[in-house]
């Protein structure tokens, strides 16, 4: 039976400009993003497997982040043009600050025990034949607390969340907690929005409320359906979509791969 599977990310960028997501779409699957595009997901990609690293205690010194860079380092897929090697520079030592910061202070709370690192987590949506799926990449369970911590990696900016309105991301995991709930049998989730990069930065973290999901999930779930049959809506929508719209040329610039890429992390595209 064919299964439907659909990521935050990808029903951000579905709720955002329905052209744009269709264009990430068949960018992906093509492999046609550009250069830049590909730089951006590759540098993501590599971050977030550090990361992970170092929360399975596997690097714990900077030398030892460093003799992962210098193995790891997705050179061979890198674009040897000499006008995008700068970048390629840029794109290095970004990840080379962000890891090593880190792992002179990794995100590990008082009281808190590592229970997940970089796990994918699946749940059916019933009477849609649609599932979604996202990657943990921290979970913390606070045993005294009865408390799971659910902990997002952000490379740009954390966005300001009003607890009144949230993502597609924040109900698809508060959604995919409950899967969880067998394992850690928790009375509150919270969602924390860690940024990794070169500089220290306080995380942002939210408590999931069960009423706000409750009221919000629904209309999620009409998203999903509107995605999964691909209606004359969309149709509709995407001819309505302006011709400067900053999203749909940003998907041509960069979000191909973007767009799927939170759910592993590889090394190429």
């Amino acid at each position: 039976m064919h299964r439907t599977l659909f990521t935050p990310s990808m029903v951000e960028a579905f709720q955002i400009c329905k052209k744009a997501y269709r264009i990430g779409q068949e960018q992906y699957a093509e492999g046609s993003n550009s250069v830049r595009g590909r730089l951006k997901s590759l540098t993501r990609r590599f971050v977030l497997r550090g990361l992970a690293e170092i929360n399975r205690g596997r690097l714990c010194t900077i030398n030892q982040v460093q003799k992962y860079m210098g193995q790891q380092w997705p050179v061979d897929v890198l674009s040897t043009d000499a006008k995008d090697r700068d970048n390629n520079t840029r794109a290095f030592l970004f990840a080379y600050k962000a890891l090593t910061r880190y792992v002179g202070k990794p995100y590990r709370p008082e009281g808190s025990e590592i229970v997940g690192v970089a796990q994918k987590v699946r749940a059916r949506v019933p009477h849609l034949r649609v599932y979604v799926e996202d990657t943990m990449d921290l979970m913390l369970w606070y045993p005294h607390e009865k408390r799971l911590e659910l902990v997002d990696y952000q490379m740009t900016a954390i966005a300001h969340y009003d607890p009144r309105w949230p993502s597609a991301t924040i109900l698809v995991k508060q959604y995919l907690a409950e899967r969880l709930k067998m394992r850690f049998p928790y009375e509150r989730v919270t969602l924390t929005f860690v940024r990794a990069g070169a500089k220290e930065h306080q995380p942002v973290s939210l408590t999931l409320d069960e009423s706000i999901f409750a009221l919000h999930w629904s209309e999620l779930v009409k998203t999903l359906e509107t995605m999964k049959e691909g209606s004359a809506e969309s149709s509709d929508s995407e001819s309505k979509c302006k011709d400067n719209c900053r999203h749909c040329h940003n998907a041509v610039e960069q979000k191909g791969d973007e767009m799927m890429v939170k759910e592993t992390y590889p090394l190429t595209a």
